[in-house]
C-alpha cells in the first residue's frame, strides 16, 4: 500500500503538477529590477541650467532577512546611527514589514560621513542579503529658490510636484527600463540576464522662455519690496510685450526646491498665477473694446468727465485729479472713473 500510495504521489508531482512547480521554481528563482530612468533637464531660454539630476546611492534593508538575525538589534542600531534615525523606530519599521524583500532606509544620501558609515557595515559572509545601496536620481537646483514656484520640485519617488516639474513630468521623467535576476536559494542575485533587459528612456530636456538675469534682478526686486513694506505675499511677472513670453516669474514668501521637507503652506502658492485679485483699471480696455466691437462708442469719440465728481445711482464716482472733456484714448491713459463709468452706461 505504502509503494502504491509513494508511486501516485511521484506520478502526480512529475506529470499533473509539473506545469505548476516549473513556475514556481521560475518564480522563485527570477526577479525583475527597475532601472531608473534619468530625469530631462530644466533650461533657460539661452540654455543655463535651472534644474538637474546626478545619481546618488540610496540604502535599503531586506526585512525577510534581517529579522531572522540573531543579531539584529545591534545591525539595526548601526545602520539608525549612520543614518541620524531612532534606532526604535526603525526596529518597528523593519517588524512591521517582515514578510518583504525590501524596505528602503534612506535614499539619495548626499553626506559622505552618512555613506562612509554606512559602507563600514559588516554584512555575513556567507548568507543572504541583508541591505544593500542602489543607484537613484538626485534632483538638483543650481539657484536655490530662484525661479523656484516656475520649476516646482520633485518629491521622494522622484514625482514631479507643482510647477513645469509637474506639468511636463510626462516628458521630463522618461520611462524606467528592466533587468531580470537569477537568484539563488538565498535570494541572492547570481546572474544578470542581459538578453531580457528593457533599457531606460532617459528623460527629455525642457527649455523655458526665462531669462535669467532678469530673474535675479526680479527676485531681488521682491525680496526688497517685502523687506521694506513687510509684505506678507508679492508676486512680479515680466513678459515680452511682443509675443507674450514670460521673461520672469517670482512669488513671495518662497522656498528652495533642493529641500521640500521644510516648506509652509503659503509658500506653495504662486501668487503670481494662483491668487486671486481685483484687476481694477486693468479691466478698463477689456470695456472700451467691448464697446467699439459692439458699436456702442467709436474712437473719435469724447466723454465729459465732470471735473472729478459723477453720480451713478447711489454712489459716487471720483477720478484722483479734475477731468473735464477727455477723449476715448485719454479715457485710457489718464484711467478715469467716471470717463469709463459712462462708457459702460452705454
Amino acid at each position: 500500500g505504502f509503494w502504491v500510495i509513494l508511486g501516485v504521489r511521484l506520478v502526480q508531482l512529475q506529470w499533473f503538477s509539473r506545469q505548476r512547480f516549473t513556475e514556481q521554481v521560475a518564480d522563485q528563482s527570477t526577479s525583475w529590477e527597475e532601472i531608473a530612468a534619468r530625469p530631462g533637464d530644466i533650461l533657460d531660454r539661452e540654455g543655463k541650467v535651472l534644474a538637474m539630476s546626478i545619481t546618488a546611492k540610496s540604502f535599503f534593508v531586506v526585512p525577510s532577512q534581517l529579522t531572522r538575525q540573531p543579531k539584529q538589534w545591534e545591525l539595526v542600531q548601526a545602520i539608525a546611527e549612520a543614518v541620524g534615525q531612532d534606532a526604535d523606530q526603525l526596529q518597528a519599521r523593519i517588524a512591521t514589514h517582515g514578510k518583504k524583500h525590501f524596505l528602503w532606509v534612506s535614499r539619495r544620501i548626499t553626506d559622505e560621513d552618512v555613506l562612509t558609515k554606512l559602507y563600514a557595515l559588516e554584512s555575513p559572509k556567507k548568507g543572504p542579503q541583508l541591505f544593500g545601496f542602489r543607484d537613484e536620481f538626485l534632483r538638483q537646483y543650481p539657484q536655490g529658490h530662484f525661479a523656484a514656484h516656475v520649476l516646482g520640485g520633485r518629491d521622494v519617488d522622484g514625482v514631479g510636484r507643482g510647477g513645469i516639474e509637474q506639468t511636463m513630468n510626462a516628458k521630463l521623467a522618461g520611462k524606467p527600463g528592466y533587468r531580470r535576476l537569477m537568484l539563488d536559494s538565498r535570494l541572492r542575485v547570481i546572474e544578470v540576464q542581459t538578453d531580457l533587459n528593457r533599457p531606460p528612456q532617459h528623460g527629455q530636456s525642457v527649455t523655458l522662455t526665462l531669462d535669467t538675469i532678469i530673474q535675479m534682478h526680479v527676485e531681488e526686486e521682491l525680496d526688497r519690496a517685502m523687506e521694506k513694506w513687510r509684505a506678507k505675499h508679492a508676486a512680479a511677472i515680466v513678459l515680452d510685450p511682443k509675443t507674450g513670453e514670460v521673461l520672469a516669474m517670482a512669488s513671495r514668501p518662497t522656498y528652495d526646491p533642493n529641500d521640500l521637507t521644510h516648506v509652509s503652506i503659503e509658500a506653495w502658492k504662486n501668487q503670481a498665477i494662483a491668487a486671486i485679485w481685483e484687476p481694477g483699471s486693468t479691466f478698463k480696455p477689456m470695456i472700451v473694446g467691448w464697446g467699439l466691437e459692439h458699436g456702442f462708442i467709436r474712437r473719435d469719440e469724447s466723454f465729459h468727465c465732470e471735473n472729478g465728481l459723477y453720480r451713478m445711482g447711489r454712489r459716487e464716482l471720483h477720478d484722483h485729479h479734475k477731468y473735464g472733456v477727455l477723449s476715448l484714448t485719454d479715457v485710457l491713459v489718464k484711467s478715469s472713473n467716471i470717463g469709463m463709468a459712462k462708457v459702460g452706461q452705454r
